[in-house]
């Protein structure tokens, strides 16, 4: 756990919630080292009216109510909305108890959401992005003055080596707004991918499970209850538990240590007919292009999960 003397990292928070965005936003909220700054929301594990309420009714039950959250994107930047299927019909399944918020959403779209705060602070800031890239690419796209104000990007996307949970090489965040994930890719912005190379090496199984188990709280009640829905989709297409992509992504936030990462140039098929989406890694230079990202490749699962438990313990 982080020394209580540590300076706290501030972010901005974009996400799709979503059961493992769920889970990542309890972490931000209870880890000293994230300073919660924002939350904005856009589409992708279901529609924004239904991600925006999931992020508020998350926040209001964990006592994050005054973290303001910004709606964002309706659709992808050049095509329909394809949905993910993991978190059913709500985004945030498996829950019935857990209350709608009587806290609202700020007016502002999450656009210009962001580019107020990355601007009004002093020193760059870094941004955690869970779902599709829709707001962080038109962000790129409407406000490009903020690019010197982006420390890092830190997105749960992509797939270079490892099984999908689309169609192999193509992970669904990258799936549903490739455009937007080009854009990001092209800009410039320190960016590290963590793909389903790593966070379908950190996965929820019996071990996991009795563990969670011991945290006979009210919050972990509702995360178990949380993974036993999500992982349904795991467990009947792959045969593992549910992967727990999103906290992994916002862990790096607290400890960049639990990964591995190397650069590598980027590069995501618009038009391919079987790897349409595909992220395309070329580590060696054969193009003779920049590199672009880093890519997590490797993980320290069981640091993972004792910071993940640790932080729902409270």
């Amino acid at each position: 756990m982080t020394s209580p003397t540590m300076t706290p990292t501030p972010i901005l928070f974009d996400c799709d919630p979503g059961h493992d965005d769920a889970i990542a936003l309890v972490m931000a909220h209870r880890s000293p080292a994230v300073e919660l700054l924002g939350v904005t929301t856009t589409c992708g594990n279901a529609e924004i009216e239904k991600t925006t309420a999931n992020a508020l009714r998350i926040l209001e039950y964990i006592g994050a109510g005054a973290v303001p959250v910004a709606a964002g994107c309706h659709r992808p930047l050049a095509r329909p909305l394809v949905l993910g299927t993991a978190d059913g019909p709500s985004g945030l399944e498996g829950s019935p108890y857990l209350p709608q918020a009587t806290i609202r959403p700020v007016k502002q779209h999450a656009v210009d959401f962001l580019a107020e705060k990355l601007l009004s602070r002093a020193e760059p800031t870094v941004v955690v992005a869970t779902g599709p890239l829709c707001n962080i690419g038109l962000l790129l796209l409407k406000h490009p003055h903020v690019l010197p104000k982006i420390k890092q990007l830190i997105w749960m996307g992509g797939v270079f080596y490892r099984k999908s949970e689309i169609i192999t090489p193509t992970e669904f965040n990258a799936f549903c707004d490739p455009e937007a994930l080009r854009i990001v890719l092209d800009s410039g912005v320190p960016i590290t991918m963590v793909g389903l190379d790593v966070t379908m090496q950190v996965l929820v199984e019996k071990p996991q499970y009795a563990e969670l188990a011991k945290i006979d709280t009210p919050l972990g009640r509702l995360v178990n209850d949380w993974l036993l829905f999500y992982e349904k989709l795991h467990r009947n297409s792959m045969g593992v538990g549910g992967a727990m992509h999103d906290p992994l992504a916002l862990a790096l936030v607290i400890d960049p240590t639990l990964v591995r990462a190397r650069p590598a140039h980027i590069g995501v098929d618009l038009g391919g007919s079987y790897t349409f989406g595909a992220t395309v890694a070329d580590f060696w230079g054969e193009r003779g292009l920049k590199d672009n990202a880093m890519i997590a490749n490797e993980v320290d699962a069981d640091r993972f999960f004792e910071l993940m438990f640790d932080l729902l313990r409270g």
